[in-house]
């Protein structure tokens, strides 16, 4: 009976600290939050064959998923502030010791960008972003994805504005001249859940996950850049806070039970 008990006190808080991780970035962007999924311990054989009467070991932790559920786009102030609406993640690279783009590729939906003294678009951790420079296009894979840059100022004259188009297309204005400056590409994987956090909601390619699909924004299959906006979270504290009172529950019921496991045996052994 301990170890039954224990069980659901320790899944109990693996659930609570999914929970609060989730709540403590309610706020974050593009945050994804977890889901955790239990599974019953049989004493012995398969399910196939354990009698449906027969009385388990406890609980154990099955899984923690990551929801790929679309969180709302919220309107922020500056052209480099990009959402995703639907399917698809930015391409980055993370900057090397150098400070300039690293060989790595990193993959995320946050899309909070600026430019460097170089005119660089790079995210707040220093990540530049990928794409196909001048008249963009879709790259053949990761090897053709370049750093994107606004350069400061053309033939003399000083960058004035830029947009950014739904298919994901920059261009820079110099006075009356548009100069395409690239293309970012969007990227998805046959199996998201395959993704390896390396943290501030940047992901990493894994064999789980399988091989990067590029492909346009706003085309078949792909999602759309929405320039000024921002992704939040897809966090719903109202559900998170009725599963964390669940968990708190059964937490607490199992610690009775296992008090009174306790008591029992002291009576016993008196």
């Amino acid at each position: 009976m301990y170890g039954t008990v224990l069980s659901g006190m320790t899944t109990a808080m693996h659930a609570l600290g999914v929970i609060s991780n989730n709540v403590a970035n309610s706020s974050s962007t593009a945050f994804q939050k977890s889901d955790t999924t239990f599974a019953d311990l049989f004493s012995s054989g398969t399910p196939e064959s354990a009698s449906r009467n027969s009385p388990g070991l406890g609980s154990m932790v099955e899984g923690t998923r990551r929801s790929q559920a679309q969180g709302n786009l919220m309107e922020r102030e500056g052209v480099l502030n990009l959402g995703i609406a639907g399917n698809g993640m930015f391409a980055v690279a993370p900057p090397n010791g150098e400070g300039r783009a690293g060989d790595t590729e990193a993959f995320t939906r946050v899309g909070e960008f600026s430019l460097d003294a170089d005119g660089y678009v790079r995210s707040n951790d220093g990540s530049f972003l990928l794409g196909v420079p001048g008249v963009g296009g879709l790259a053949r894979g990761l090897s053709d994805l370049k750093e994107l840059q606004i350069v400061p100022s053309e033939d003399g004259i000083n960058l004035t504005g830029v947009s950014i188009g739904r298919d994901g297309k920059i261009v820079a204005s110099y006075g009356e001249k548009m100069v395409p400056v690239g293309q970012i590409n969007i990227a998805t994987f046959p199996n998201p859940m395959g993704l390896r956090n390396v943290s501030q909601s940047r992901f990493e390619q894994t064999i789980d996950s399988g091989a990067v699909v590029l492909g346009i924004a706003s085309s078949q299959g792909f999602g759309s850049i929405n320039s000024g906006k921002l992704e939040s979270s897809n966090v719903d504290l109202t559900t998170e806070l009725t599963i964390m009172m669940r968990a708190q529950q059964q937490f607490s019921g199992s610690a009775k039970l296992l008090q009174a496991n306790a008591d029992m045996l002291e009576k016993l052994t008196r």
